[in-house]
């Protein structure tokens, strides 16, 4: 089927009010930037607004190609994304994203109750993964490949229905108020000597490094390239970067629980080197250009990988626990246990040494 067949070329000009829905985690709403960049070059003129979790849709603040982020908040499982107040309800969405009347919704979550809501809006096009039941809600199912990266598994949508896709990089607007403000609350930034950001807390255990291994790399690039460590996260988060700093015997600067998710993105374009599990502070590293490592255990470093030829994903190639990778589940987290310092040391070392280079040229 061409993209005429699914939608005439008239009737794309026409939409004038586009909704996009990705109410999800810091990662996959950073990842959607390049797919932003190349429909507001489709549409120059239209509505574009954007459906985002309460908390993890600010890292879109300052994105030229919205007009309005709406935050969707109805539920408050995930400590990375919970909204202030009371949630509301999901018919309440239904009804105020009908009243907007949009002519087409782009439905970049992949759940069943997304494509319901996308047929509650009344658009007339409704295109998004052919996924979770969802091709009666859909005007234009889309096949998913869960081998691609998130980056260009969400232009495969905007490819399906025949818009151009010229480019795929990453970015993040990190304003000059900002700036100013990540300056005056850390002050250490203005101190002599290069910045390394150790995210080491993520959301799911399985995610996380073994508490000795980050140890021995944070040991390894204070003593080898004089780097400080800065760590982000939760309040409570707190208490894990205090234990790392006695583990490595390294002090650092714990702003665990002091930074709002735009202040993290100031900070983070301040470091020379993100180290950081599989998480949204390695996606907003790599958004804001600075080299970043990320650790991998049973998640698909393929399609979760920060984006950017600079950047690296790190893990045991040799574990055969790594076969429950597409399963995204892995309680023990063996492969992530078995993944040696030695080899995420290496890695660091490659991507400073890059990052050296670039500067030199």
């Amino acid at each position: 089927m061409t993209s005429k067949e699914l939608i005439p070329d008239a009737e794309l000009v026409l939409a004038k009010r586009i909704l996009v829905m990705r109410y999800r985690f810091i990662g996959d709403t950073i990842l959607t930037v390049p797919f932003l960049r190349n429909l507001r070059r489709a549409y120059p003129a239209a509505t574009i607004d954007v459906l985002v979790g309460p908390e993890s849709g600010a890292v879109l603040e300052g994105c030229p190609y919205v007009d309005e982020l709406i935050s969707f908040d109805t539920t408050r499982f995930h400590k990375y994304d919970r909204g202030k107040g009371r949630p509301r309800n999901f018919m309440a969405y239904a009804v105020d994203l009908r009243q907007r009347k949009y002519d087409l919704v782009l439905v970049l979550k992949r759940s069943w109750s997304s494509g319901l809501l996308s047929w509650l809006t009344g658009a007339r096009w409704k295109a998004g993964y052919d996924t979770e039941g969802r091709r009666f809600f859909l005007t234009h199912p889309v096949s998913w490949n869960k081998d691609k990266h998130e980056v260009e598994s969400t232009l495969d949508v905007l490819r399906a229905i025949g818009i151009p896709v010229l480019d795929n990089y990453l970015e993040a607007w990190v304003s000059p108020v900002e700036k100013d403000q990540i300056s005056k609350m850390v002050p250490e930034l203005a101190k002599n000597g290069k910045h390394v950001l150790i995210h080491a807390a993520a959301a799911h255990p399985d995610k996380m490094y073994p508490l000795e291994h980050w140890a021995v790399v944070i040991q390894r690039l204070a003593d080898e390239f004089a780097l400080v460590p800065f760590f982000t996260g939760a309040e409570r988060d707190k208490e894990l970067y205090e234990e790392l700093q006695t583990m490595s015997g390294v002090k650092g600067v714990n702003l665990a629980g002091q930074l709002t998710l735009r202040q993290s993105l100031a900070l983070y374009q301040r470091m020379d080197l993100a180290v950081c599990v599989d998480s949204g502070p390695a996606h907003m590293a790599a958004a804001v250009d600075t080299p970043t490592v990320a650790l991998f255990g049973p998640t698909d470093f393929n399609r979760w990988r920060p984006w950017g030829a600079e950047h690296v994903a790190v893990f045991d190639q040799a574990s055969a626990e790594r076969r429950c990778a597409v399963h995204d589940n892995c309680p023990l987290a063996r492969c992530l246990a078995k993944l040696d310092p030695q080899m995420v040391i290496s890695e660091c070392r490659a991507a400073l040494s890059r990052q050296r280079a670039s500067a030199r040229r």
